[in-house]
């Protein structure tokens, strides 16, 4: 919805728009009707079809008299009669230049300056308008800021579904590092990844024989990572790109993106201080891992 200083430019425009089609209207009527009007001068010339008085003849040579002698010397005698003079050509009417072709174009150029101008005076306040509402802050994410404890966190997870194959799975043993506090948030996620040929994941990959793979990386912080800090207990959440580091060359991304939302709490459900045993869960689409049993993932509050 546009606000009232933002619709002012556009009804200047209207205004000036609406002011100048009548007067661009008269003004090329009055041309049109100036220039229509009969251009004849007076003293034209009969029209060329007009007759001939031919009584001076008559009188000079009537009927049955005979023609007069031809001089001796002077050439070859008429056979005829002496040829009625050409008619005078009718004079070439001038038309006066009444300008209305200069009238007009002057108008059109009027028009388009007035109407660049309006438009200029319209457009010129819109990037006003839409910085103010690009910067329109955004709806802040709940997080451990200032004057919040400060939470670690190092998470190993049992395997979970990557992928699946027409034969067999891709399952990934999801590693979580996690740290909040004074405002800021990070989450560096390690997926050690094994072809397994069955319908599911073991919570061991390794120990039921699936065939190790690559291990993809991911980082993420920032307004990108959402952190929520409720009592003792830490859920992140966000949209992790993922890259390989191959022996000896720099990372490369994969291409892929996964959705990722991590919870961690004491296992005891009491937060305290220093690192303590931390149980979690790893989500990722319907797939659903929790951390191991053997005492490898700790939780550490300070503050």
């Amino acid at each position: 919805m546009e606000t009232p200083g933002a619709a002012a430019p556009w009804l200047v425009l209207g205004l000036v728009l609406g002011a100048l089609l009548p007067l661009l209207a008269a003004l090329a009527g009055a041309a049109l009707r100036r220039r229509g009007a009969p251009g004849g001068s007076p003293g034209d010339a009969p029209p060329a079809g007009a007759p001939v008085d031919d009584l001076p003849g008559f009188l000079e040579a009537p009927p049955g008299s005979a023609p007069a002698a031809p001089v001796r010397g002077a050439g070859w005698a008429p056979l005829g009669g002496a040829p009625a003079p050409a008619a005078p050509l009718p004079p070439r009417v001038r038309r006066e230049r009444t300008g209305s072709r200069e009238v007009l174009v002057g108008m059109a150029l009027a028009a388009v300056l007035l109407v660049g101008a309006a438009a200029a005076v319209a457009t010129g306040r819109a990037p006003d308008g839409a910085a103010a509402e690009g910067t329109r802050p955004g709806p802040t994410t709940p997080s451990a800021g200032a004057g919040a404890r400060s939470v670690t966190a190092e998470l190993v997870f049992e395997g979970l579904v990557l992928e699946r194959h027409p034969v067999g799975v891709t399952v990934a043993v999801p590693r979580v590092r996690l740290t909040a506090g004074g405002g800021r948030a990070t989450a560096d996620v390690e997926l050690v990844t094994f072809n397994c040929l069955r319908g599911d994941a073991p919570p061991d990959p390794a120990a039921a024989g699936c065939t190790r793979s690559v291990t993809e990386h991911a980082q993420l912080s920032g307004p990108e990572l959402d952190v929520r800090l409720e009592g003792g207990v830490l859920r992140v959440s966000g949209a992790f790109p993922t890259w390989r580091r191959p022996t000896g060359s720099p990372p490369v991304a994969t291409g892929r993106v996964y959705d990722l939302a991590v919870t961690a709490a004491p296992r005891d459900g009491r937060a305290g201080d220093g690192p303590e045993a931390a149980a979690g869960l790893l989500e990722l689409g319907d797939e659903r891992a929790r951390t191991r049993d053997d005492g490898a993932s700790t939780i550490s509050y300070a503050g």
